[in-house]
């Protein structure tokens, strides 16, 4: 289910990311694609992280995060960045950091109860493993993007540049996450 989830999720996140230039081209800018993307990312890879934890308590907090993530990005979007003309650095850099303390958790769950099959051939590892990656290099991307907008707008390129490689490297990741489940899901199935 989780690995379905993040299958639909891709696809939907690719639809979206080719209607970034019909967006550019309408309102110049693409605010708004940018904070439907959030929300959407956040409730599907919560989602996602969802049915792949066990314990109760964990299943619990992540619908708490989803409810309050909701309600910090309305007031996000209405008070501090607006939906219609800021890009959703609030909200994303906030997201980033739930991905991290869910993909630790996992990681705890995958140390706790472990598999009798090579954690590299996991693709519950190599999502996770995507995810942190991703969470923690955009964190600091978007970070050092705020600060060299304001202040050294010339380098800006670099920061760009730092930021298609960890695109490249996320959907790397989550690529083997999707063929190691479909490997898996062929062993057992026959």
């Amino acid at each position: 289910m989780p690995f379905k989830l993040l299958a639909i999720w891709l696809a939907l996140d690719f639809l979206l990311d080719a209607s970034n230039q019909y967006f550019i081209h309408t309102y110049k800018n693409n605010a708004r694609l940018s904070q439907v993307l959030c929300i959407l990312e956040y409730v599907f890879y919560a989602i996602i992280y969802y049915n792949l934890f066990r314990g109760r308590a964990v299943k619990k907090f992540i619908l708490v995060t989803i409810a309050l993530f909701f309600v910090f990005f309305v007031i996000n979007a209405l008070f501090f960045q607006s939906f219609t003309t800021v890009f959703p650095t609030n909200a994303i850099m906030t997201a980033e950091i739930l991905y991290v303390i869910f993909a630790i958790l996992l990681f705890r769950q995958m140390l706790r109860y472990p598999l009798q099959v090579n954690i590299m051939k996991q693709s519950v590892f190599w999502f996770n493993t995507a995810i942190l990656f991703f969470s923690t290099t955009m964190f600091l991307n978007l970070s050092l993007m705020n600060f060299y907008g304001k202040y050294h707008r010339d380098t800006i390129t670099l920061i760009l540049y730092f930021w298609y490689s960890i695109d490249i490297v996320f959907s790397i990741l989550i690529g083997i996450s999707l063929l190691t489940d479909k490997k898996e899901s062929i062993e057992i199935n026959g």
